[in-house]
């Protein structure tokens, strides 16, 4: 077990973290740094996490050769922040730190193995396949067989397939780790084996070998893959999507769209990850799908990048998206925020002519099923609905605008200041010598500003 470097090596006064710290700074321009790694490497345990963090930059803005060996024992801490923050900065400090740990990794605990092992594959140099192999062959331990696979693969450390391939039936555990370093590593055999071994395996194994056809899969895998569509369910789904679409993009292929591939595209939407569903939508691209493009809705506004993607396709599709619009806002959405923030910004960049072009009826619906949040707890959400119908319809507005005008946060009512004040009518002038006797003083200052201004110039 490590012990505290820093109790060994602090200079015997008993000196404050801030005395260290400056200390530590002090050190930033010195041209050689060896006679105080021991010193420097020692703080990572330091009570303090100022002091912890200004020998972690000091480190990694300087990287000495020599750090890495002084680093390494505190692998063995029993303390997990100064364990973490060891592997952290091992990692940061790249290949010159393999040696290092390949060094230390001499008759350790199981658990260090394993964290040594991880951050090798998390360096991912080449240079420490052998040594991974070594320890491969050497331990018992599931878990550390575990770390080995997964860096091999990490490493893409090619000699390692033919163990790899052996070790595949020896333990049901090992299966999908080794499928996904098999993608990772490469090579025709590889997929050979891959392809040969997934009509056999349960559907966790074949979640991995689909996820690692899409690395490294060729044309025929394409087809394959293509194959599986009709029979494919549940969670295999996403991942089949996604390996689909990284062959069509590799090899410049076609992807058949047809009902069954429809129905995988609206459950990737619904139920796979932020990553899944962006592979889905630039499919939609592809397909141009109405029906998908509106299921993309539900989750606008969980990721800024997905978020971007649908509103690209939406105003592309600007005359589909207000027909369904009434729907969708009537199934009480729970991103309702995101959905009228983007219902605005599409009616307010029409044209009058794109605007009158839209027919009566919809306009109704659209009036009718925004109205519905007015009363909403989210005051955007009410300010949102609020601009909306003034934009469509100053005269149906108009009829909610006493809802308006007893809204609770005052910065709605300032909004709706600004909208009347651009309405020179008389419904406008009512409802702001109303807004004047409003029991916030900012509203009402505001309001009967306007009133005043307007009965001076008559």
């Amino acid at each position: 077990m490590a012990k505290d470097i820093y109790n060994q090596t602090a200079h015997p006064e008993n000196k404050s973290a801030d005395d260290i710290i400056q200390e530590l700074y002090s050190l930033v321009d010195k041209e050689n740094l060896e006679n105080d790694l021991e010193f420097i490497c020692g703080l990572i345990s330091h009570e303090d996490k100022g002091v912890r963090n200004a020998a972690s930059m000091l480190l990694l803005s300087r990287k000495p050769e020599k750090a890495p060996k002084c680093i390494v024992p505190f692998i063995s801490s029993e303390d997990i922040a100064v364990r973490n923050l060891a592997g952290e900065i091992l990692v940061k400090f790249g290949s010159l730190a393999v040696e290092s740990l390949i060094e230390y990794n001499n008759d350790k605990s199981d658990d260090d193995q394993k964290f040594i092992i991880d951050l090798l594959g998390l360096i991912g140099d080449p240079a420490a396949g052998n040594h991974i192999m070594e320890v491969l062959s050497a331990t018992d331990n599931d878990n550390v067989i575990l770390a080995c696979i997964e860096a091999l693969g990490n490493i893409k450390f090619e000699e390692s397939i033919d163990i790899l391939l052996l070790l595949y039936e020896r333990n049901e555990l090992y299966k999908p780790t080794i499928v996904e370093a098999l993608g990772k590593i490469g090579s025709q055999k590889a997929l050979d084996f891959l392809l040969s071994k997934f009509n056999k395996e349960d559907d966790l194994t074949k979640y991995s070998i689909i996820e690692s056809l899409g690395t490294i899969g060729d044309i025929n895998t394409y087809f394959f893959l293509l194959e599986q569509i009709p029979d494919v369910h549940g969670p295999l789904v996403c991942p089949l999507i996604t390996s689909i679409y990284q062959l069509k993009e590799k090899f410049s292929l076609d992807i058949p769209y047809e009902d069954k591939m429809k129905s995988l595209l609206l459950y990737t939407l619904n139920e796979g990850s932020a990553d899944h569903k962006k592979i889905a939508l630039k499919m939609v691209k592809i397909f141009n799908d109405k029906d998908i493009l509106m299921a993309s809705l539900k989750f606008l506004g969980d990721d800024y990048e997905l978020d971007d993607m649908v509103r690209e396709k939406i105003y592309n599709n600007t005359g589909y998206f207000l027909e369904e619009i009434p729907h969708l806002l009537d199934s009480k959405p729970e991103n309702i925020k995101h959905i009228l923030n983007l219902l605005m910004s599409i009616i307010s960049s029409l044209s009058e002519e794109q605007k009158e072009a839209i027919p009566l009826l919809l306009i109704r619906n659209i009036l009718h099923s925004v109205s519905n949040y007015l009363n909403h707890p989210d005051e955007e959400v009410r300010r949102t609905s609020m601009e909306i119908l003034f934009y469509l319809d100053v005269e149906t507005a108009f009829l909610f605008v006493d809802t308006m005008v007893a809204d609770e946060n005052i910065w709605n009512k300032m909004r709706l200041i600004e909208i009347l004040e651009l309405l020179e009518i008389d419904a406008s002038t009512e409802t702001l010598a109303r807004l004047s006797n409003d029991e916030d003083e900012m509203v009402r200052e505001r309001a009967a500003e306007i009133v005043n201004y307007r009965k001076s110039t008559i």
